[in-house]
């Protein structure tokens, strides 16, 4: 199998999180324009298929996530601080995914009974939304916070950081542009 540096995991991720975010997306159009009438039925339909679609895929994603997110948990190197960062993230990374995969369950329920789409049924995609959100957010932590899964980080090296384009990022602190051009660090390779 193609070796993915760290892992698989932060591939699944973003496939998961944009495809249920856009299941919500889609579903809550749906809602709206069955509910205030203003286009025709058929798009609403058309919105909501798109969504139920979408759905399907997030459930399925999400549970190659939380496999991929398993293996990352027991492979990727850390220490005690980023450990029990992981374990938060992990404590909220199952329970969502299992709430993905349920309500993708009442997705296809509600379509095989041919049930309109209720206000409860977006509360539901709300509230894992998020939730999802929520597991994402700890996810980053790990990787911007703790360094996880990241080959090597960056030496700061001197006050400023020079750009052969013209562009001086700012010294740490300050909203001003630094001046400081001496610091051998460049971004010509």
């Amino acid at each position: 199998m193609l070796e993915i540096i760290p892992n698989w995991h932060p591939i699944f991720v973003h496939l998961t999180v944009g495809i249920y975010s856009a299941a919500f997306g889609f579903y809550v159009l749906a809602y709206i324009t069955r509910l205030l009438n203003f286009v025709r039925l058929t798009i609403a339909t058309e919105l909501e298929v798109a969504g139920r679609w979408c759905l399907w895929a997030a459930s399925l994603s999400a549970i190659i996530t939380v496999v991929a997110g398993f293996y990352a948990f027991n492979t990727v190197s850390h220490d005690g601080a980023s450990h029990m960062a992981m374990i938060d993230h992990r404590n909220w990374a199952v329970p969502t995914a299992i709430a993905i995969a349920l309500v993708a369950l009442w997705s296809g329920w509600r379509n095989y009974k041919r049930k309109a789409l209720s206000l409860s049924f977006i509360i539901a995609l709300l509230v894992i939304q998020g939730m999802l959100v929520g597991t994402a957010w700890r996810g980053a932590e790990l990787v911007f916070r703790h360094g996880l899964g990241v080959m090597s980080l960056p030496k700061a090296e001197g006050e400023g950081h020079h750009h052969h384009d013209g562009m001086d990022m700012p010294m740490e602190g300050s909203s001003m542009p630094s001046t400081h051009h001496d610091d051998g660090h460049s971004h010509s390779e």
